[in-house]
């Protein structure tokens, strides 16, 4: 069966770690703004950095495998682009590095594009904190037993069910002008969500980050 996963760099916060898997993805991209500022620094080769190339920074070198991808569109960002064309090779499945940190409105367009693409992609953005993602309808999170999650609605989520948490949640109604559900505790490896309508944003933090 053929992977359909990439691993995206984008230009917010340089990663302090570096995925493991590097090998199981079928491709590794990065904005040209993240791989002029950090990942040019970092033994990772990407098959491909897309962007309108405003960062461009003749003093690093590209990797001779890799591919510059030019793409000037100014009505969409340097992310939304990177996706479209990873899509574009056959892509479903992104893990995203570095969209958080810096401009925080690059982080809140970042959020944008996953909701605008929530029924075409999954994506999954990590950064030196937690990872984070659009929950599915009905979602199972396994192995994560003492890390703290959050559930963040964008804007209203019903008839919202957690369970394996410290504080679980029956059929509830979560929105921004209202409840939320923050800094929660897994107690079971296994965390189970449900919920009817809306977008739902969850975190996990990182281990190590517990106090």
């Amino acid at each position: 069966m053929q992977h359909t996963n990439a691993l995206l760099f984008v230009n917010g916060e340089p990663p302090k770690f570096y995925p493991n898997d590097i090998d199981s993805y079928t491709y590794i991209a990065a904005t040209d703004g993240a791989y002029h500022n950090y990942l040019s620094t970092s033994s990772i080769e990407p098959n491909f950095i897309i962007g309108d190339l405003d960062s461009y920074n003749p003093n690093n070198t590209i990797p001779s495998k890799t591919k510059i991808i030019h793409t000037p569109d100014q009505n969409k960002t340097d992310f939304e682009k990177a996706i479209l064309f990873l899509a574009s090779k056959g892509i479903t499945k992104f893990d995203i590095y570095g969209a958080c940190g810096h401009a925080s409105d690059h982080f809140l367009g970042n959020i944008s594009i996953a909701i605008k693409y929530y029924y075409q992609y999954k994506m999954t953005f990590y950064d030196n904190y937690c990872r984070f993602f659009l929950a599915e309808h009905e979602q199972k999170i396994d192995n994560v037993k003492d890390h703290i999650i959050s559930l963040i609605p964008f804007s209203k989520v019903t008839q919202l069910t957690i369970s394996g948490v410290q504080y679980p949640l029956i059929n509830q109604t979560l929105s921004l002008e209202g409840m939320v559900s923050l800094r929660n505790k897994a107690i079971n490896d296994l965390v189970k969500i449900s919920f009817n309508e809306g977008y739902l944003m969850v975190f996990i933090e990182n281990l190590h980050n517990i106090n």
